[in-house]
């Protein structure tokens, strides 16, 4: 028996750095729905042969032309897509919140700066020490606070950024900060297994399955639609088998 795989949280915030320039780009493109618009009259066509297919096609695509049409009066759809842009700041805004979260817990905060002396030691010599030391812990301060590795609260903080700096995290790179506890891993598996699974749904690169309300026409069974990732929907029996698929593939 073979083991199934589960994506770990380093695959999920990968699915979310690589895509997330295509989701920017797709934010005034064409609309995605999952599961599609497909009733099992649909996606049987029996009752339509060729013509009556291309004739349905035209229509529908006459129907969009006229929407979009500049005479027409009324209400248009919107210009951007806002289903890409609810996505775009819902996982932003989570995967900001959780490396903001996770940084308060586990990443150690940068030493102050040396105190400014009233006074320094009579010894010339005592005088150095003390100047260097304050020097050694001025730069040692400078460093900490400058180190790229560390969190920011405040500026300009991207979702890449975010996803990045956990990834790190859930990967194990030492930094200044101490490992995660395993609830600490475990919530960044889950806020990224779910802003992974938002970006592909609204590219549709993901593979999806829905089981309709409608049963089969022949057995009546349940019915289970397959698509995403790019693929065409197609409508599959759970009990005889059988598969209708979508019209535009035929």
């Amino acid at each position: 028996m073979t083991a199934t795989t589960h994506p770990t949280a380093s695959h999920h915030l990968w699915t979310v750095i690589h895509h997330w320039k295509d989701l920017e780009d797709a934010l005034d493109g064409r609309p995605n729905t999952w599961p599609p618009t497909m009733g099992i009259a649909t996606l049987s066509n029996r009752h339509q042969d060729k013509e009556e297919l291309e004739a349905a096609r035209y229509r529908a695509t006459a129907l969009r032309a006229l929407e979009r049409a500049p005479e027409q009066l009324g209400w248009t759809a919107a210009p951007l897509r806002l289903d890409v842009l609810d996505t775009l700041t819902t996982v932003e805004a989570a995967l900001v919140e959780l490396a903001d979260q996770t940084a308060a817990a586990i990443q150690h905060a940068p030493i102050t700066p040396a105190p400014p002396r009233r006074s320094w030691p009579a010894d010339p010599k005592a005088r150095r020490t003390a100047k260097a030391d304050d020097n050694r812990r001025n730069l040692l301060a400078l460093r900490q606070a400058k180190d790229p590795r560390r969190w920011r609260y405040t500026g300009q903080r991207t979702t890449r950024q975010a996803a990045l700096w956990l990834l790190a995290r859930v990967q194990g790179v030492r930094g200044p900060w101490r490992p995660l506890t395993d609830e600490e891993a475990q919530r960044i598996h889950l806020v990224a297994r779910v802003a992974a699974h938002l970006v592909e749904h609204a590219l549709d690169v993901g593979e999806g399955k829905v089981t309709l309300a409608e049963a089969c026409p022949l057995c009546g069974g349940v019915l289970d639609i397959h698509g995403g990732a790019g693929a065409r929907p197609v409508v599959r029996c759970t009990s005889c088998g059988r598969t209708w698929a979508h019209p535009d593939s035929a």
